[in-house]
């Protein structure tokens, strides 16, 4: 993210108030600044997506596996229907079968849990950050009205000025007459 552009102490004053040209260059800046925080927060929000995305293929990912080791595990060879040596050798398969199976589960389990916080992370992270760069541009947008009020209220003390101005200059040009 870019830093934010300073604002500037004040307008150069003209004749008629500030300077139109500083003035339009300053809310070009701002606006340019808000383009930029709104594809920031466009771009938080579709990362946010993506790992939603890759979330919901890891669970499906890891129901298949879960389903396909059921399958495996449900059709085992009839232990009875071969000599004891086989036998013995088929239940130590089953138990080493059975042992990968548990760990293979406790590790998609864990992986979905690890991708599932890490999602929530980043979703939370992107959404805060998209709440920081509206948060940040609503004030931004505020400025150029703040400015607008403090240079209306300049405006009418210098009308005020130059009233007092001309009045002071209309009493004393009859006295130079009679002078």
């Amino acid at each position: 993210m870019t830093a934010p552009l300073p604002l500037p102490e004040s307008f150069a004053l003209t004749f008629r108030g500030y300077d139109r040209a500083q003035v339009d260059e300053r809310i070009d800046e701002l606006l340019a600044e808000l383009r930029l925080l709104t594809v920031d927060r466009d771009a938080a929000v579709a990362e946010a997506g993506h790992l939603a995305r890759q979330l919901e293929r890891a669970r499906a990912d890891n129901a298949e596996l879960s389903a396909r080791a059921d399958r495996l595990c449900r059709t085992p060879a009839d232990p009875a229907a071969v000599g004891d040596r086989v036998r013995h050798l088929l239940d130590l398969a089953h138990a080493e079968a059975d042992g990968i199976v548990a760990t293979a589960r406790e590790r998609a389990a864990a992986i979905v849990r690890d991708a599932e916080e890490a999602a929530d992370r980043r979703t939370a992270d992107a959404r805060a950050r998209a709440y920081r760069i509206v948060d940040d541009a609503r004030r931004r947008a505020g400025r150029p009205a703040a400015i607008e009020r403090r240079t209306a209220d300049r405006l009418r003390r210098i009308d005020a000025f130059l009233a007092d101005a001309e009045s002071l200059l209309d009493e004393q040009t009859p006295l130079r007459a009679v002078a």
